[in-house]
């Protein structure tokens, strides 16, 4: 009597276990089984709308800075560069963002931190002339003639009528005293979009130097 009654206790505590395991919400382990992970995808979208958030942020620091709140400005870049920094931990398949970031962080003279996230924009969106550009304006602030030409001319080759990046390899270029027919025809092609007179006047003088060296150098090839 005693064995039977164990052995229905059993029987039952069994049946009771294997109930409790279909169901959902059943005991400790049952409570993460409706836990999900979001997929690339949905992570994409929730990171696309931090920088959105972020991209409001920077325009109102701006703003601020164009009526002369200085203060407020750099507050209102640095609440910018912790939004875009946490999109993009939540995705970092992100150009824009990347690039905008690395605005800010010029902005603030970050120029490694600049540096570092136009260089992501860069390699993720392979088409786009602006993280080249603004990667040869950081390398220019450092007084690094050579690399900012570099990329500034990376810039031009994705969109040969950049006029900020015709305006930086030319500088860079002058710097380096290089006068080529690559450069002849950037000079030229910059005479023809630039509409400030003081960069007006430095192509022609440039124009005049690139053309006097080239001249210079197919004399002194040719024959007596």
């Amino acid at each position: 009597m005693i064995r039977s009654r164990l052995a229905a206790a059993v029987l039952a505590a069994v049946l009771a276990a294997a109930a409790c395991a279909l169901v959902s919400g059943c005991g400790a382990s049952g409570s993460g089984r409706g836990a999900s992970f979001p997929s690339p995808v949905e992570q994409l979208g929730q990171a696309r709308q931090a920088a959105l958030v972020a991209d409001a942020t920077a325009r109102k620091a701006e703003r601020a800075e164009s009526r002369g709140r200085e203060d407020e400005a750099g507050d209102l870049r640095e609440q910018a560069i912790a939004e875009y920094r946490e999109a993009l931990t939540v995705s970092g398949e992100m150009p824009d963002a990347w690039n905008n970031l690395g605005v800010l962080l010029m902005q603030q003279e970050d120029l490694v931190g600049a540096a570092d996230a136009f260089t992501m924009a860069m390699q993720l969106s392979p088409t786009d002339p602006r993280p080249a550009e603004n990667l040869g304006l950081v390398y220019a602030r450092a007084g690094w003639a050579e690399e900012s030409l570099k990329y500034y001319d990376l810039a031009l080759e994705r969109s040969p009528d950049r006029l900020q990046a015709l305006r930086g390899a030319l500088k860079a270029a002058h710097l380096l005293g290089q006068a080529d027919e690559r450069r002849l025809d950037q000079v030229r092609r910059a005479l023809l979009m630039e509409s400030e007179e003081a960069w007006r006047d430095f192509f022609a003088r440039e124009q005049v130097r690139i053309s006097g060296r080239l001249e210079s150098d197919r004399r002194a090839v040719e024959p007596p």
